[in-house]
């Protein structure tokens, strides 16, 4: 009798977990829903063999995380920012969040190993010296698996376009974002 009570009671369970599973997965965002990229540039223009500064803003949709760039679990599928390999822009540096936390300090966006809410990945640049006045038209991704705390989304790359204005030398150029890069546009 306890056996049977037991199995009955697993299987009403199992009944009512199967008529809320897929209200649970209607409730879930696709993974390029659930993040928005804008790339940011501290200045309208850059002359051509300017180094400069740049910025991926990542929003992350609420109840939802990210893994940070530089986990420690081999497990989690850490967030990436994807540059091409042929371009018309060297990057030959890329700050991810955790990289400019102090260990007592809190950063926005960071708990943990988990990015939440909003981050913003910089980048410096360089335009080669002989670059011709115009748009530069720079392909990206960013690779991420987003999660919630009962289950995580396949692994995706979400892919964006960052446009940098090449101007003539003695271009007058305004500063911009400067939420973002500080005033003058410095960090």
């Amino acid at each position: 009798m306890r056996t049977r009570n037991t199995l009955l009671a697993a299987a009403l369970l199992a009944a009512g977990l199967l008529v809320h599973l897929p209200q649970a997965r209607a409730q879930l965002m696709q993974p390029e829903e659930v993040v928005s990229l804008t790339p940011a540039l501290p200045k309208t223009g850059f002359e051509p063999g300017a180094t400069f500064q740049a910025a991926v803003v990542v929003e992350i949709a609420a109840g939802y995380h990210l893994y940070a760039h530089g986990t420690s679990d081999p497990m989690l599928i850490a967030t990436e920012l994807r540059l091409p390999e042929e371009s018309p822009v060297t990057w030959p540096f890329v700050r991810y969040p955790e990289d400019y936390k102090k260990p007592d300090e809190d950063l926005p966006g960071l708990i943990g190993e988990e990015y939440y809410d909003r981050i913003i990945i910089k980048l410096v640049g360089r335009i080669p010296a002989e670059t011709e006045v115009g748009e530069l038209a720079v392909p990206m991704g960013l690779f991420y698996q987003t999660c919630t705390e009962a289950v995580c989304l396949m692994p995706y790359t979400k892919s964006f376009t960052f446009t940098i204005p090449v101007v003539a030398p003695g271009t007058e150029v305004e500063t911009i974002n400067e939420e973002i890069f500080g005033e003058g546009g410095r960090n």
